[in-house]
């Protein structure tokens, strides 16, 4: 593997609050993604999405390159049960989840579990959840019918009424994950997954591959380029309701609308 280009930020511009994660080893390459969380509880002073991210990153940092994919994502899984067990009585909003995207050169193989993103020299996979696509485009009902009764686009920014509509429905989407169906998605979130979910993806010496985590809207071929799409929908777009529908907007001093991760080798 010869690494290309990597980067790391997170959407407050602080890596200490940081919800992706990225692991380069000598035989695997991943990209982690922690769930925004919908809920309060803490865990060792950070979020739920920050306490996933780094239980699962201190798990890949050991010797797993020789285990299948359906070995490590449930490894993985399993690593995050065990580190909310001593949590009692706490509602699902709570639990640690992750998304993950994994290159492992032992077998030439790239993983995915969730909505992390991956380009195979021109083919694109962003792994989206129709769940998100439904309520991004709710959020977008709501702040535009906002906007037509008059409601001012500046203090929306301030108070997003547009995600306090889908509020309910972020914690309703709990019941879909790790399930088929029409709205269901896979996520890491020590409950157990569901195997048909993982995605693979065989490649060969001398391909080019980018792993990412959602925080890109776009996955072009080099990191300028998705970062001057970020920069475009971040000047005309900050809201994420219209160029670019998001369950979320950028909030007021925040460098971007999610934590981003992004990682270019060849084979």
């Amino acid at each position: 593997m010869k690494i290309i280009e990597q980067f790391l930020c997170g959407k407050e511009g602080n890596l200490s609050t940081c919800e992706d994660g990225l692991i380069i080893g000598k035989h695997l390459i991943a990209v982690l993604d922690g769930v925004t969380s919908k809920g309060i509880h803490l865990w060792n002073g950070k979020t739920s999405g920050f306490h996933a991210k780094e239980v699962l990153a201190d798990y890949l940092r050991q010797d797993v390159e020789k285990q299948s994919a359906i070995e490590l994502m449930r490894n993985l899984d399993r690593i995050l049960h065990d580190s909310i067990e001593s949590a009692e009585d706490l509602g699902c909003e709570e639990y640690p989840r992750a998304a993950i995207i994994i290159y492992n050169d032992f077998y030439k193989e790239i993983w995915s579990y969730g909505d992390c993103q991956c380009r195979i020299n021109e083919d694109v996979y962003t792994h989206s959840k129709k769940i998100d696509e439904l309520n991004a485009d709710l959020r977008a009902f709501y702040l535009e019918y906002l906007i037509s009764q008059g409601a001012d686009i500046k203090e929306l920014e301030q108070n997003d009424l547009g995600r306090k509509g889908i509020q309910r429905n972020l914690i309703m989407q709990f019941a879909f994950e790790n399930k088929l169906g029409c709205f269901g998605y896979p996520v890491l979130n020590g409950m157990g997954i569901e195997e048909s979910m993982i995605k693979c993806y065989s490649v060969t010496e001398g391909d080019t591959v980018i792993l990412a985590s959602d925080g890109y809207p776009v996955l072009r071929k080099t990191l300028k380029e998705c970062e001057n799409e970020l920069d475009y929908i971040r000047q005309n777009d900050p809201m994420c309701f219209r160029l670019f529908r998001s369950t979320k907007g950028i909030k007021q001093g925040n460098a971007s609308f999610d934590d981003r991760a992004f990682c270019k080798f060849i084979v």
